[in-house]
């Protein structure tokens, strides 16, 4: 076990960087990326926290600590710094839903466990004081890790999608049609994605906030990649990927929102733009109602509004998902897939 030696200004270098960079979200505790720091004391003594990483993040601490340094001088101290903050916080990291992402798209669960091994080799391996030197710039690299060679042991099939995935999926893909809708205007293709997401999916807030910037064209919100090829394997891939990132936040919501019954708190770690807007936007000031009365003109805002609390009404039939949800996800994920296909002649 090692320990961290604090000097000078080390402990405010690393708070006030941590702040200003955004990098780790809670919506209650940090709904914009910033703790208060009072409350964030008193809930390290309150609560059991924990800190789940994007994939971004994972990846570039493991080349980082399989190479020794990254070419991207602030990639390498932006995980130095995360490192170092987590550490002196006793904030335990978490990589279990970035090493799935990897592990869904090679279908791959031993290669995923391995990985998992590595990741905890790294906390082992590293005296705790290097994460503060490579965030300060004391030093410009680290001595790389070995890589793991035996699979962390677990009987988590890594490589299987949930349904939260293959939900965000089959969203991803009716996003795609619509983007290539032309004739189509922001209001309407928001007001038709409400009716399909009713019809055939459950509401999520951050696939809301999504597509209330996508389709208004608000800085830093794509859409998935290759959205107009004619390739259909392309648009899959780009579906995926995007879809991935909507994921992290519906598969965390799922851990956070009865906290109140718990003794944890999960916090969340990202560097990624989109993935920060969509998130901030979700909980920083108001719902998604409030944000579509500041991202559309006041007259389309209450068309919108009106639309979707008629769809959210009494009279809205939820989906019937069967006694196989995950067979109901591929079926929709196969029909969305085809309406693309359509548009290719």
């Amino acid at each position: 076990m090692s320990f961290m030696i604090f000097g000078g200004d080390d402990l405010n270098f690393v708070w006030e960087t941590i702040q200003r960079m955004q990098l780790v979200f809670h919506p209650r505790y940090a709904p914009a990326g910033q703790f208060d720091y009072g409350q964030f004391s008193f809930l390290k003594n309150e609560r059991e926290l924990s800190v789940f990483l994007d994939r971004n993040l994972l990846s570039s601490l493991m080349k980082l600590c399989h190479q020794g340094f990254l070419q991207d001088e602030l990639e390498m101290r932006t995980i130095a710094l995360l490192m170092t903050w987590a550490i002196m916080n006793g904030i335990p990291v978490s990589a279990g839903m970035a090493i799935k992402e990897n592990a869904n798209k090679t279908d791959d669960s031993i290669s995923a466990k391995t990985e998992l091994q590595t990741f905890v080799d790294i906390f082992d391996f590293y005296p705790s004081m290097i994460w503060l030197h490579l965030a300060k710039g004391v030093i410009g690299k680290i001595t790389p890790c070995p890589v793991s060679q035996k699979p962390f042991e677990t009987e988590i099939a890594y490589h299987e999608k949930d349904e939260h995935l293959l939900m965000h999926i089959a969203t991803m893909l009716h996003v795609v049609f619509l983007c290539r809708q032309k004739n189509l205007s922001p209001e309407s293709k928001v007001m038709e994605f409400l009716s399909w997401n009713c019809k055939n999916l459950l509401i999520g807030q951050y696939t809301n906030t999504y597509i209330a910037l996508l389709f208004t064209a608000q800085e830093g919100i794509s859409a998935p990649k290759n959205v107009n090829s004619n390739d259909i394997e392309k648009i899959m891939t780009g579906c995926y990927n995007q879809a991935w990132d909507l994921n992290y936040l519906s598969n965390w919501s799922s851990l956070y929102w009865d906290e109140d019954k718990k003794k944890e708190s999960f916090l969340f770690a990202t560097n990624d733009r989109m993935l920060k807007s969509i998130f901030v936007n979700s909980h920083g000031n108001g719902n998604f109602l409030d944000l579509i009365e500041v991202v559309f003109p006041k007259k389309s805002a209450k068309r919108i509004i009106d639309f979707y609390c008629d769809q959210m009404g009494e009279k809205r039939i939820k989906p019937n998902f069967g006694e196989n949800p995950r067979a109901y996800f591929y079926t929709l994920i196969e029909q969305e897939k085809q309406r693309v296909i359509s548009l290719f002649s």
